[in-house]
C-alpha cells in the first residue's frame, strides 16, 4: 500500500515542477507592464514626497529640485512594490526586496535598482512613458 501512494507521488512530480517553473515564466510574459505606454497627470496632482498612480503602476517622486518617475514592479520578480513612508523606501511585499526613495537597490534578492521612465513636462502636466 505504502509503495502505490510513493508511485502515485512520483507520478505527479513532473507536473508540480512544470508548474511551478510556468508560474514565474508565464507572469513574466504575460503579465509585465507595457512600459511604451504614454499618459499624462497634472503636476498639481503630484504631491512632494511620492505619490503612487495605481491604474499605471508607477510612482512619481517629487522634491524642490526633483522629479523622478519609477516602474511600480520590482526588478526580481515583477510583484509590485509599495512605499513604506515610515521607513522611507520602497519594499516588495514578495521577497522583500529593498529600494531608497531614489529608486536604489538597498537589498535583494533584486539585483538592481529600480526602472526609471521617461517623462516630460509640458504645460504644467507630467507626460510619463
Amino acid at each position: 500500500m505504502l509503495n502505490d501512494t510513493r508511485r502515485k507521488l512520483l507520478k505527479l512530480l513532473p507536473y508540480t515542477m512544470a508548474g511551478a517553473l510556468a508560474y514565474p515564466v508565464g507572469k513574466f510574459i504575460f503579465f509585465t507592464q507595457n512600459q511604451n505606454e504614454e499618459f499624462w497627470i497634472s503636476l498639481k496632482n503630484i504631491d512632494e514626497g511620492i505619490t503612487k498612480i495605481n491604474k499605471h503602476n508607477v510612482f512619481v517622486y517629487k522634491s524642490h529640485d526633483k522629479l523622478e518617475v519609477f516602474d511600480a514592479h520590482c526588478t526580481h520578480m515583477g510583484c509590485i512594490i509599495n512605499f513604506h513612508k515610515d521607513k522611507n523606501r520602497f519594499i516588495c511585499p514578495c521577497h522583500h526586496s529593498q529600494f531608497t526613495i531614489d529608486g536604489f537597490r538597498i537589498k535583494g534578492p533584486a539585483q538592481r535598482d529600480l526602472d526609471k521612465i521617461a517623462f516630460k513636462i509640458k504645460n504644467k502636466k507630467l507626460f510619463i512613458g
